[in-house]
């Protein structure tokens, strides 16, 4: 993807919960992400759920609230399916100015886990099943949303019902084709136990890129619920009296036969 003929795009790194934290770049940077012409404050990535700062960290006030250097990371650009206009998102990690990983992005703990895989010969083949729940959010409370063929509000758990899928097709159609053009490799979709609930498992791979495609998922299914009228959320517990989502991770040690040592 040619980021310098773009009207815009994305720069954006994981934050400890999850949330992308990151900028508005005009295509001028293009070229120059790989020097490290985009800064970020470290506390950016080591905020509380409400994006604030987090009390007493750190991070903050002891360091000045210092910047730190975005650096592209290895998937590079991917589009953006839930915005109108053509754009692309470029996945960054944190660093300081003399280029050492910034040890409160989740990322690079995540790396720094897997070369002590690595260090035994092993490497980490991971997946994930992502819950969601389908919301209405225009009101002051969240509510289910409304089935778009009946037009009624939906008021019943509906586990593995095809109907309940069906009602929102042109939702999971577009979350499909962005997951391929995003390259995160969905599998199958389920009516889940909840009011509005849904699962997507994703398929087994790399334990960096399976943390990278769940990001992205998150982001993905996020957009485009927007997009169709309705919000999703992953929070464990949208209703305090209906299921939970919950997130199953999957994984493997392969040593370097490929032996599964497990």
């Amino acid at each position: 993807m040619d980021l310098s003929a773009l009207h815009n795009f994305r720069v954006a790194a994981c934050d400890l919960n999850g949330q992308m934290r990151g900028k508005r770049v005009p295509p001028v940077y293009a070229d120059k992400l790989e020097k490290g012409a985009v800064r970020m404050p470290f506390s950016a990535l080591n905020v509380d759920l409400w994006g604030a700062d987090i009390d007493g960290s750190p991070l903050v006030f002891e360091t000045g609230d210092a910047d730190g250097v975005l650096r592209p990371t290895e998937r590079g650009p991917v589009p953006v399916p839930w915005l109108d206009t053509e754009t692309a998102l470029v996945p960054m990690s944190l660093y300081d100015d003399d280029g050492v990983p910034f040890p409160g992005d989740p990322r690079h703990a995540l790396s720094a886990i897997l070369d002590r895989y690595a260090q035994r010969g092993w490497s980490v083949v991971a997946a994930t099943e992502l819950e969601f729940t389908l919301v209405d959010a225009s009101g002051a409370q969240p509510q289910p949303p409304v089935n778009p063929i009946t037009g009624r509000r939906l008021a019943a758990e509906a586990v593995l019902s095809v109907a309940e899928m069906d009602a929102f097709e042109a939702f999971f159609t577009d979350l499909y084709d962005g997951c391929a053009a995003m390259g995160i490799p969905a599998q199958t979709a389920i009516s889940e136990s909840g009011i509005g609930q849904f699962e997507i498992n994703l398929n087994h791979q790399d334990a960096m890129r399976c943390a990278d495609d769940t990001w992205l998922f998150k982001a993905l299914t996020r957009g485009l619920a927007r997009r169709h009228g309705f919000a999703a959320t992953f929070m464990s517990k949208p209703y305090a009296d209906d299921a939970g989502n919950g997130m199953h991770v999957h994984f493997s040690v392969l040593d370097q036969t490929g032996r599964n040592v497990f």
